[in-house]
This record gives structure tokens, C-alpha cells and sequence, in this order.
């Protein structure tokens, strides 16, 4: 059974390639005949593009361009591959003058804004000053009478005891502080005695 498939099957691939054989030379033929039809119209053109070819390279010397080529790369071969350079920046009048002129500026801007800055905290304490001594002069009209006498007569001495009643008075403030400071702390620390002796 087996015998009569494989006999079967080697026909078939016989008769195939037969066929792919008689293809080949009808090909063959027919390929021979084109190239053969094809030279003989586009012969002149080629032997014109031949005889072109041939009288380019008569032109030109080969000699001589070979010689230019080995100059050349010789001319590359001495080129050196990494170039220093060097850099230096300087600053010319017009720059200079241009920086001191800025610098100047900046110095001028900043001077300025500091001194009105200064001078608006001055007006704001003259201000709160000038508004006290008119609630002195509105609710105790003696006492500002008093304090006005006592300036013309003698200015000199009334201001100098008037800073240092000033004095005292802001050292009292700050003894105050200090010492309700370290009354809290006292609390505190009570506070936290307590604790712990609590926690025994």
C-alpha cells in the first residue's frame, strides 16, 4: 500500500519537474532572444556612452589627482586634532564706568530707602508722643499748664528730670517684668514639685 503511494508520489514529482524544465528553456530562449533584440537597438547609444567615458578619463590625469589626494591628507595628518585656546574676558571703559555707575546707584537707592524708613518710625513715635501729651492737655489742663510754665523757665533742667523720671520709670517696667517672669517660673516650678511628689 505504502510502495504504491511513494511510486505515485515520485510521478508526480517527475512530471513536475519536467514541466518546470521545459518552462526553464522556453525561458532561456526567449531571455536570449530579448537581450539579443535589445543590444542591437541600444547599441549606438551604448558605444556612445562608452567613447564618452573613455575620452572623461583621457581628460583627467590620474597621476595628477593622486598626487593631490596624497597632498591633501598630508595636509590633514598635520592638522592637530584638539586646538587650545585661550579666553580672557575683560571689561572695557564703557562696562566699568557702567558697573561703578550701578554699584553707585544701588548705594544711593538703598541709603535712601533706609533713611525714610527711619524717618517714618520717628514720625509714627513723634506722632504717638505728640497725641499723648494732647490727651494730657484735653482730660488735665493744670498739668499741662504746669509742664509749659516749667519749659519756659527752665527747659534744660525740666527735660533732664523728665528723662530720668522717663528712666526710672521704664527700669520699674522692667523690673516688673522681670520679676512676674520669674514669678511664673516659680509657679512652674511648684507646680511641677507638686507633680512629682504626687506621682510618689
Amino acid at each position: 500500500m505504502q510502495s504504491e503511494e511513494l511510486e505515485e508520489k515520485v510521478n508526480i514529482m517527475e512530471e513536475l519537474i519536467q514541466g518546470f524544465a521545459s518552462r526553464i528553456s522556453v525561458m532561456e530562449t526567449s531571455m536570449a532572444e530579448f537581450l539579443k533584440s535589445f543590444l542591437e537597438q541600444y547599441r549606438g547609444t551604448l558605444e556612445t556612452i562608452a567613447s564618452r567615458i573613455e575620452t572623461a578619463n583621457k581628460r583627467y590625469n590620474d597621476q595628477k589627482i593622486q598626487q593631490q589626494i596624497d597632498e591633501l591628507k598630508d595636509v590633514v595628518a598635520t592638522v592637530p586634532k584638539v586646538i587650545p585656546v585661550k579666553n580672557s574676558h575683560h571689561l572695557g571703559a564703557w562696562s566699568k564706568n557702567l558697573i561703578i555707575g550701578l554699584v553707585v546707584c544701588f548705594i544711593i537707592t538703598a541709603g535712601s530707602v533706609g533713611t525714610a524708613l527711619y524717618f517714618y518710625h520717628q514720625n509714627d513715635r513723634l506722632n504717638r508722643e505728640a497725641y499723648n501729651f494732647w490727651l494730657v492737655r484735653a482730660l488735665y489742663p493744670d498739668v499741662a499748664k504746669t509742664i509749659n510754665t516749667k519749659l519756659v523757665d527752665d527747659p534744660k533742667g525740666f527735660i533732664e528730670k523728665a528723662e530720668k523720671a522717663m528712666a526710672k520709670q521704664q527700669a520699674i517696667i522692667a523690673a516688673e517684668a522681670v520679676a512676674a517672669q520669674a514669678e511664673k517660673e516659680q509657679e512652674r516650678a511648684k507646680r511641677k514639685l507638686e507633680k512629682v511628689k504626687a506621682n510618689k
